[in-house]
């Protein structure tokens, strides 16, 4: 071997255990970065870093670690030196309630463990019962209201009559929880005994299961149709699709859409509500936090050829807002009433179905055709008129008709 190739070779074992240095050097830094993580999770998180199911962090440009470190301290300090007995899961659940309350949103609540099956019955438009309201009467319960599509309407009860007995037992020896109790147990078997308004009396038998509230009423006036929504529930859409249809059979001359004291709904049902009324074109659209566009509510080509009058008030709101700001913009209608509510936010829901417990969050603002949110706003209808309290005369209903008939 030559001196030229013995330096050769001496500089490609130089290379080759450098190399071999440089790859330790690394791997000792990757071991050295990872021990000390171990060593501060485990002084300064217990461990929790590593148990994700268990670790809460908090996020935000304008995050003060501060409060974030006071907060664990607390817990900390709660749980070494609390004297008194305490569920820490309560704990927990009351920092929950606490932080989504702190939003100051109105319309963004935390539902405590057990009351998310109550909360969907009562937005989806449904509830444990016989399918019958009532008020209290002093000889026992005098019905208000029967649901048509219910064991109440099945079995033939009517509105002004007043249930007397119920299972052989006067309904006045009953305690309150112990009636709500027999009338909200899902499988339930009840024998009623009714009195009618001329003294009649007669015996039927309802059961307790849950009922779809009915939303949509239609009354005909002489060929004008009052189409009553009383909130935007899942079946809506459908029961007002079925209206239409037999509403087409007829000589309608006039719609008068009731949205007074309509407080929103399902966005869908909405939506489906103006996709009927209104010819092919924008209901809304909505964003996000960012302003970024989240969803587009449009028309088809089908579409009321009638003159249509829609009723409005203060507690006009949400979705029942969309479906008149949309009707509006495309100039289909004459709004009639006063001012409506202004909540153009939309709201999401996510379930927690191991508790029963679940957050309902605001996450997108709407806007309508004409690209106006109207939240805190409220929509001014076209001609504005109030009911005059104590009056048993509807001036708005009134002036609707008088509208259509030009």
């Amino acid at each position: 071997m030559t001196e030229e190739n013995k330096n050769t070779g001496d500089n490609k074992s130089l290379r080759i255990n450098g190399n071999v240095l440089f790859i330790g050097a690394i791997l000792l830094v990757v071991v050295t970065v990872f021990v000390t993580f171990l060593v501060a999770d485990s002084i300064y998180y217990n461990g929790g870093l590593f148990r994700k199911s268990e670790n809460v962090s908090f996020a935000g440009e304008e995050l003060d670690v501060t409060k974030v470190a006071k907060f664990q301290d607390i817990l900390n300090f709660i749980d070494s030196s609390f004297c008194l007995d305490y569920d820490i899961n309560e704990v927990i659940e009351g920092a929950i309630a606490g932080a989504v309350a702190a939003l100051n949103d109105p319309y963004s609540g935390y539902l405590k463990p057990g009351t998310l099956g109550e909360y969907v019955d009562f937005i989806t438009g449904t509830y444990i019962g016989a399918g019958f309201t009532y008020q209290d009467n002093e000889k026992g319960m005098e019905v208000v209201f029967v649901e048509a599509e219910s064991s109440a309407g099945e079995a033939g009860i009517a509105v002004g009559e007043i249930i007397t007995h119920v299972n052989g037992k006067a309904v006045v020896d009953y305690a309150d929880a112990e009636l709500d109790a027999i009338f909200a147990k899902e499988g339930n078997e009840l024998t009623l005994q009714l009195q009618s308004t001329d003294g009649s009396v007669k015996t039927v038998t309802v059961q307790i299961k849950k009922v779809s509230k009915q939303s949509v009423f239609v009354t005909d006036y002489d060929g004008i149709m009052h189409i009553k929504i009383t909130q935007f529930d899942e079946n809506t859409g459908a029961e007002f699709a079925a209206a239409m249809e037999k509403i087409d059979k007829l000589e309608c001359t006039g719609i008068i859409l009731d949205l007074r004291d309509n407080g929103g709904g399902y966005e869908a049902e909405a939506s489906a509500v103006a996709n009927r009324i209104l010819p092919e074109g924008l209901i809304a659209y909505s964003e996000d936090k960012n302003g970024r566009r989240l969803s587009e509510i449009k028309s088809d080509a089908q579409c009321i050829n009638v003159p249509l009058a829609v009723l409005v008030n203060g507690n006009t709101a949400s979705a029942s807002e969309l479906v008149a700001g949309a009707i509006r913009d495309h100039k289909a209608g004459t709004l009639i009433g006063t001012k409506t509510f202004g909540k153009a936010l939309g709201q999401t829901r996510r379930d927690y179905t191991d508790d029963g417990s679940g957050i309902i969050l605001t996450v997108a603002r709407y806007f309508t055709p004409s690209g106006e949110c109207i939240h805190g706003v409220g929509i001014k209808p076209d001609i504005e008129i109030a009911l005059v309290e104590g009056s048993e005369e509807d001036a708005q209903l009134l002036k609707a008709f008088e509208v259509l008939k030009g």
